[in-house]
């Protein structure tokens, strides 16, 4: 693993344009390391997404070296360097202590070992760290447990989680994300503080659980989800036991959700078959989702609903939007040939005829009609704005369903006959 390393220190950019920062800082007589989840992705030789350098030196000593700099949070010991155009954040080794709030600590210290500061990392797998010759640092069996695919604590799982209660849903997530089995011991103090998680914010919770829905084994992660009883303490799903469940039971765990937006609709759909429903609306409001991600929930959920009754019809699809249709069509296709339980409550999945259909709707959108608001007002006057809306949905329904062709003289004919 450290022969990857080194060389991954000369393919990943992201580490190769970041050496020369670590460099500077051990020419001023201080260590440097790439710590957490970059070196984590780079031994389970996945994309790098963001690096974190951990330092000896304290915050002043680091503005000394990289003059061109701002703090962004300075108290905890981080320093922002500017460098060849490009922004590094550079945190000074540190202990910290007395987490009232579970999230946060009351006191931080800073520290010239590198090992003091792993230690209050969440996970082994992420008290890594990297010098400038590709050599790993682990002090807590993060290798080993790389290697048996194991999620496990720092020391004292219950210390860690006390610490920061948001750390068990990372670790559900992590299993999730990665395929990890839950260290034994890590997996009781799990079960024991799930209680805290109520005392995190929801916003935060909500990010945790939306990398969860969306792991290449998100199966995993809900079933410790559920058996933990962490659940319980989740927004909405105190209930929901039974939904989460099925959602093992019911679907392939070869299949993953496109989307966490797929993955709340089917939720709601599956709950919609049992004794507790869930609405697109309590889902929103309770994990405190955007507009957007709710109306995109609705429709999919819409979606879901629309191909029980059996293949697209052109309506249908008219009213869902392709988007939408096809993210569930090619869903439920993989859970087809993935002979998933839940699968069979629909026709066979067709995308091919989904795109058909699609392609031959004579407008896609209320914009291609070809008439508006004001050709209905200057040909029928009528008394308010709610009329002249319920006109323009009949012409629109009327040439969705092939009824009247999309030219305007037909289309007021049509209105002024049937409406």
């Amino acid at each position: 693993m450290v022969q990857l390393l080194k060389t991954t220190l000369q393919t990943q950019s992201a580490f190769k344009e970041a050496l020369p920062v670590l460099t500077r800082i051990q020419s001023a007589g201080y260590e440097a390391y790439f710590v957490g989840g970059s070196i984590r992705d780079a031994l389970l030789n996945k994309p790098i997404h963001d690096i974190d350098i951990a330092t000896s030196a304290y915050p002043s000593e680091v503005q000394a070296i990289f003059p061109k700099h701002f703090d962004v949070g300075l108290e905890h010991g981080t320093v922002m360097a500017l460098v060849d155009g490009e922004t590094y954040e550079i945190t000074t080794f540190r202990t910290e202590s007395g987490y009232q709030d579970y999230r946060r600590p009351d006191q931080v210290t800073f520290v010239r070992q590198l090992e003091d500061d792993l230690l209050r990392r969440d996970f082994t797998i992420n008290a890594l760290a990297m010098d400038t010759t590709g050599q790993v640092w682990d002090y807590f069996t993060g290798l080993a447990d790389l290697e048996t695919k194991t999620l496990r604590a720092v020391g004292q799982a219950k210390a860690r989680f006390h610490e920061d209660a948001l750390r068990m849903m990372r670790a559900v997530r992590f299993m999730s994300q990665l395929d990890f089995t839950l260290d034994p011991e890590t997996e009781k103090a799990l079960a024991a503080n799930a209680p805290l998680l109520a005392k995190i914010a929801v916003e935060r919770v909500r990010v945790e659980m939306e990398k969860l829905w969306v792991g290449v084994a998100w199966q995993r992660g809900i079933e410790k989800l559920v058996t933990t009883e962490l659940y319980r303490f989740c927004p909405l799903l105190s209930n929901q036991a039974e939904t989460l469940s099925q959602l093992e039971q019911l679907l392939s765990e070869k299949v993953r959700f496109t989307s966490a937006e797929l993955a709340w609709a089917v939720l709601v759909f599956v709950s919609e078959q049992g004794e507790e429903p869930l609405s697109v609306d309590k889902v929103s409001r309770e994990w405190k989702l955007s507009n957007k991600q709710k109306q995109k929930i609705a429709t999919l959920v819409d979606a879901l609903n629309v191909r029980i009754v059996g293949p697209w019809q052109a309506v249908d699809v008219y009213q869902v939007g392709i988007v939408a249709a096809k993210t569930v069509e090619e869903w439920i296709t993989h859970q087809q040939q993935a002979h998933a339980p839940l699968a069979q409550q629909w026709t066979p999945g067709a995308v091919d005829e989904l795109e058909q259909t699609w392609a031959a709707l004579p407008i896609h959108s209320k914009k291609e009609l070809a008439l508006n608001g004001g050709d209905i007002i200057q040909t029928f006057h009528p008394d308010d704005k709610p009329q002249i809306g319920a006109m323009l949905n009949a012409a629109e329904e009327a040439v969705v369903a092939g009824v009247v062709i999309n030219e305007r003289v037909a289309i007021l004919e049509y209105l002024a006959h049937h409406f």
